[in-house]
């Protein structure tokens, strides 16, 4: 019975408590030893379970450096901040950045109205072009040009020389002839006069005659005109006569006047006076100057002949040129100056940043900054780097020193960037003894726009390293149990089981901490399940 229940898949005990409820045993002493075999069974499975290996996490000390830090707080500033101001004076028509805008370094911010730099430009140009132009000119016309001056310059000559010779041969001849043809007209003039007077005494005789005749015949037809014999008509005619023939006479008698005992004609005294010049030329052998002055010219003209030669010879059209030359270069200067003036109109970032403030508007003057008055149209900052800046104790900055590294802290919650001290002030603050430091600190990660970048102006740690020990034996701080006066609690594994040790520590250094007392090399340091532990108890190893 009891064979064939324990073939049945059941467990050891459900199969023997099923055979003897069959059985049906009803007596107490096998009630006992039923009793007392569960119990057994019971004990059995519990020792089975006490001692089956903990699984534990280990590690092995490892040897590190420490550093040790102080820490300084500070603030960011920005690498630069410039204020921008207007080259010239004048109107802004053109804002071209707002606030918390990015620029580079060259961009165009903002304009000033530069309509008198525009038209100094075209002027500008008008003149290069003009003086280009003549580069042109002289550059295809200028050795002609010279080569054409001697010519002109040696016909020149040739005219001269033949002035000159033909002065020296008539000369003499022209102011004799002169002297003569002044007497022969004064003795004509004297002959003209003289006939000129005979004709007017003649003309006084007639103008007379005529007078007598008319006043004779008046008198006689006034007569008959009075007794009514002769009509009005034929006394008038008479009287007309009369009239006229008075005239005459009046007119022969001015003319007769003229010629009166004593008196000179003006043509006379005009044919005197040349005759005068005449006779003097020929006193002062006059011609001797005309040959001197002919003379003369042939000498300049000989001059300005070589000259035309020399500068054929020195080739002086190459130095036309040169000048010609310089004058384009000039003009390229002035050009240069005005575009620079009009560009100058333009107010440019003068470095890479981001638009910080804007302090004036479109429509208000801008003004240098050399302007008393003058008011800088925006202010950039730098914010690719900043400047990190704190101050520290005399004692403490001696120990560093320009080009060295530091670790800086947000309040932002930015952790350890690398800065790079770059200023130690000279001096020290009396007030609190400290020395004022620098450090450039990359700010790669943001700029004003972005919410996770440094920013100017916000608060820093400055973590500073003070000392440095090396070879130091660490262990994770959670292996170490009961840490008291120095020393603590360690389990290792030896041989499969846990093995409680008494070591003594030192600092604590993050998450782990110094051992002082040493550790058998690759001893391995249980770093978890301590609370399960006791010396010999059998373990299995996790690697944590």
């Amino acid at each position: 019975m009891i064979n064939r229940h324990i073939l049945k898949p059941r467990t050891a005990v459900g199969s023997w408590m099923s055979a003897v409820n069959k059985e049906n045993f009803k007596s107490r002493k096998l009630k006992t030893i039923f009793a007392v075999l569960i119990c057994f069974f019971s004990v059995g499975i519990t020792i089975a379970q006490e001692t089956s290996p903990i699984a534990v996490p280990v590690l092995t000390a490892r040897r590190g450096t420490i550093v040790s830090t102080t820490q300084y707080t500070g603030h960011l500033e920005p690498q630069a901040e410039v204020r921008v101001f207007a080259n010239v004076s004048g109107k802004i028509v053109t804002l071209n950045a707002t606030v918390g805008q990015s620029v580079t370094k060259g961009d165009v911010i903002a304009e000033i109205n530069s309509s008198e730099a525009t038209l100094a430009v075209i002027r500008a140009e008008s003149t290069l072009s003009s003086s280009q132009s003549q580069l042109t000119l002289k550059e295809a016309n200028a050795q002609a040009d010279i080569e054409s001056q001697l010519a002109v310059a040696e016909e020149k000559l040739m005219t001269a020389q033949a002035q000159l010779v033909e002065t020296r041969s008539l000369a003499e001849m022209r102011v004799r002839n002169q002297l003569i043809q002044a007497e022969s007209g004064y003795k004509a003039a004297q002959e003209t006069i003289e006939k000129s007077k005979t004709n007017a005494e003649q003309a006084l005789e007639r103008a007379k005659v005529e007078r007598d005749d008319a006043q004779a015949d008046y008198y006689r037809n006034k007569s008959l005109h009075e007794k009514q014999l002769i009509s009005d008509s034929n006394f008038e005619s008479v009287e007309k006569r009369l009239k006229l023939a008075e005239t005459r006479l009046e007119e022969a008698q001015v003319t007769e006047a003229q010629f009166v005992e004593g008196s000179t004609h003006p043509s006379i005294e005009k044919a005197k006076a040349e005759l005068g010049v005449a006779q003097k030329l020929v006193e002062i052998r006059s011609w001797e100057r005309e040959i001197a002055l002919a003379e003369s010219k042939v000498t300049q003209a000989q001059a300005d002949r070589d000259s035309a030669q020399k500068l054929v010879d020195a080739k002086s059209w190459e130095q036309e040129i040169a000048i010609a030359r310089s004058a384009v270069r000039q003009a390229e200067e002035q050009l240069k100056v005005a575009r620079e003036q009009m560009d100058e109109a333009s107010i440019k970032s003068p470095i890479d940043g981001t638009i910080l403030t804007r302090h004036l508007s479109a429509g208000d003057h801008a003004r240098p900054a050399t302007s008393p008055t003058g008011k800088p149209v925006f202010t950039v900052i730098s914010v690719d780097t900043l400047k990190a800046v704190w101050s520290m104790p005399v004692a403490d900055a001696r120990r560093i020193h320009s080009g060295g590294l530091v670790l800086i802290s947000t309040n932002a919650g930015i952790r350890n960037i690398v800065g790079t001290i770059d200023f130690i002030s000279p001096t020290v603050n009396r007030e609190n003894n400290t020395v004022l430091i620098h450090a450039n600190v990359p700010n790669s990660i943001g700029t004003l726009s972005h919410n996770g970048g440094l920013k100017p102006g916000g608060a820093i740690t400055v973590s500073i390293k003070t000392s440095e020990r090396k070879n130091v034996q660490l262990v994770p701080l959670h292996s170490v149990l009961h840490i008291q006066n120095g020393s603590g609690t360690i389990f290792k594994v030896e041989e499969n089981v846990a093995r409680r040790e008494q070591v003594s520590v030192g600092a604590v250094y993050g998450s782990e901490i110094e051992v002082t007392s040493r550790l058998l090399n690759g001893t391995l340091v249980i770093v978890g399940e301590q609370h399960r532990l006791q010396d010999g108890t059998p373990v299995s190893i996790v690697r944590d």
